[in-house]
């Protein structure tokens, strides 16, 4: 065998190993973007009982436009790793889709990748101040219903955590194809 063989055995391996860690994570935003696309079902429902009481019975409830907020409040900020496993996010491809995938995959390592790390981390710490807070004082929405608002801020924290997490397998994909010119 010979030393080249041998180094690119080595390197295939390597990116073996990165390319399970992608598609390990991808699962998760793929299992938590589905998951979560049940609130949507589930804020339907809500809506319609909302309807069905207000208008059929004369009785709405104080707590039903504030649940529609919060449920699709929630899918809104959970489904922002799903939409990054899949490339959804919006882009201006007015230059970059004319550029080979090396080059793609540099400006998204250097551009993209470190801005979704930024917002994601500045949102994940901001979050969680803001979580901490409102369990610490109590904090309630101040509405007729007045429900405490900790469980909102935490899914502000989580969608943060899980939009982080689904950068791992892009910035992992961009930094071998920018570097490597591999495709994993």
């Amino acid at each position: 065998m010979t030393q080249q063989n041998s180094q690119t055995m080595a390197q295939e391996a390597e990116f073996a190993y990165l390319t399970k860690i992608a598609d390990s994570l991808d699962q998760i935003s793929e299992w938590q973007g589905k998951a979560v696309s049940l609130l949507i079902l589930v804020a339907t429902l809500q809506i319609c009982y909302e309807l069905v009481m207000r208008y059929f019975f004369n009785a709405p409830t104080v707590w039903g436009l504030e649940m529609t907020v919060y449920l699709c409040g929630t899918t809104y900020v959970m489904s922002g790793a799903y939409a990054e496993r899949y490339g959804a996010h919006i882009r201006v491809d007015v230059f970059y889709n004319n550029w080979r995938p090396r080059t793609q995959a540099w400006f998204d390592l250097l551009v993209t990748d470190l801005f979704l790390f930024f917002f994601s981390g500045a949102l994940l710490w901001h979050g969680s101040i803001w979580f901490w807070e409102s369990v610490n004082q109590g904090l309630t929405s101040g509405t007729i219903w007045d429900p405490i608002i900790w469980p909102m801020r935490l899914v502000i924290v989580l969608g943060a955590l899980m939009l982080m997490v689904s950068g791992i397998p892009k910035f992992l994909r961009d930094l071998t194809r920018a570097v490597w010119n591999v495709k994993i």
